[in-house]
C-alpha cells in the first residue's frame, strides 16, 4: 500500500500492526526503519486529539515523541540511532497493550453473552426465523475517502434505516451488529445480523442484496457487501453441516445450533486484530435489538 494513500483508519491500523510485529518480534531491524521512515509523517500529519486510538497506537506516538521531540515530522528521518531507540522505549508500553487486549476479550464475551440471550429469546417467539448475513464495507479503491466521522455517520444513518423496518427492513423481528477494522489492510467493516419473521419474508438472497443495495446507495457509492447467501456458499456450509442462516425453523434443533453459532460470530473475543484502532469519543462498536 503506498503510504501517500492514506487517510486517518488507515495509518492507524499501519501503525498498530507495526507496533505489535515489532512487540512479537516478527519484524527485521531494516524492516522496522523503512516502515518507520514511510509511516511517521502520514500518522503525525493525520493524528487527531479529539479522537481515541488503540494503546498500540498510543504507544507509537509515545515512543516516536520520547525520540524525536518537536522536530517537524517533514524533518525526521529514522536512521539507525533513532529507530533502535524507539523499540527500546516502545519495550515500556507492552503491558498496556496486552491490558487492552484483556479488556477487549472480556468484552466481546459479555457482548456474546448478551446476544446469545437475544438470539434464543426470539427463536422462542417465532416458529420460523429468516437470519440473513451480510458484511457493510467499503471498495478498496476509494475506502481512503472514508474517514471513521464519516463510517460512524454511516452506520448511525443505516441503524436508523433498520429501526424504521421500512422497504427492506420491513417484518424485520431482531438485529445485531458489530464494527471492526481490518489489520494491516485497515478496511472498516460491519458484520450485520437481520431476523425476519419466516412467515412474511422468505427470499434470504434477494433480502441481502436489497440491504446490500441500499447500503451502497446510502455511501453515495462508497460503500461494498459481501452477501452470504448465494447458493454455492450456502450449499458449502450445508455440506459441512453448518447452515446457520436462510429459514430457520424452532422445531429443528441442528438449524438453531447453527443459527445461534452463526450470530454469535459477531462476538469473537479472539479476533483482537479487528479492533478499531481509532475510534469517536462514545461511539458503539456492537449493539443489538430490544
Amino acid at each position: 500500500m503506498p503510504y501517500s494513500h492514506l487517510n486517518q483508519p488507515l495509518v492507524a491500523a499501519n501503525v498498530h500492526s507495526l507496533v505489535t510485529d515489532i512487540l512479537a518480534n516478527t519484524l527485521s531491524f531494516n524492516e522496522t526503519m523503512d516502515k518507520l521512515n514511510g509511516l511517521y509523517y502520514p500518522f503525525m500529519n493525520h493524528l487527531n486529539s479529539d479522537l481515541i486510538y488503540s494503546q498500540a497506537v498510543v504507544a507509537f506516538f509515545s515512543s516516536t515523541q520520547a525520540v524525536v521531540g518537536d522536530t517537524y515530522p517533514e524533518n525526521v528521518i529514522w536512521d539507525h540511532d533513532k529507530t533502535q531507540r524507539f523499540i527500546a522505549t516502545l519495550s515500556c508500553y507492552k503491558n498496556d497493550i496486552e491490558n487492552e487486549r484483556n479488556a477487549f476479550t472480556y468484552q466481546e464475551s459479555q457482548n456474546k453473552r448478551r446476544l446469545h440471550v437475544y438470539v434464543n429469546n426470539l427463536i422462542t417467539h417465532y416458529s420460523r426465523l429468516l437470519f440473513i448475513r451480510i458484511d457493510l464495507k467499503y471498495a478498496q479503491e476509494t475506502r481512503h475517502h472514508v474517514s471513521i466521522e464519516g463510517f460512524d455517520c454511516h452506520m448511525r444513518k443505516f441503524r436508523e434505516l433498520i429501526s424504521n423496518k421500512k422497504t427492506c427492513f420491513e417484518h424485520l423481528q431482531g438485529n445485531a451488529w458489530a464494527l471492526e477494522q481490518g489489520g494491516i489492510e485497515g478496511g472498516l467493516h460491519c458484520h450485520l445480523l437481520l431476523i425476519y419473521d419466516g412467515s412474511e419474508r422468505q427470499n434470504d438472497w434477494y433480502l441481502a442484496k436489497e440491504v446490500g443495495e441500499k447500503w451502497k446507495m446510502m455511501t453515495g457509492g462508497l460503500g461494498e457487501y459481501y452477501n452470504y447467501h448465494d447458493a454455492e456458499t450456502k450449499q458449502k456450509y450445508e455440506q459441512n453441516g453448518k447452515l446457520g442462516i436462510g429459514m430457520i425453523h424452532r422445531d429443528n434443533a441442528r438449524e438453531v445450533e447453527n443459527a445461534v453459532t452463526s450470530a454469535l460470530y459477531l462476538t469473537k473475543p479472539s479476533k483482537h486484530e479487528q479492533q478499531l484502532k481509532l475510534w469517536l469519543p462514545n461511539m458503539r462498536t456492537f449493539g443489538h435489538g430490544i
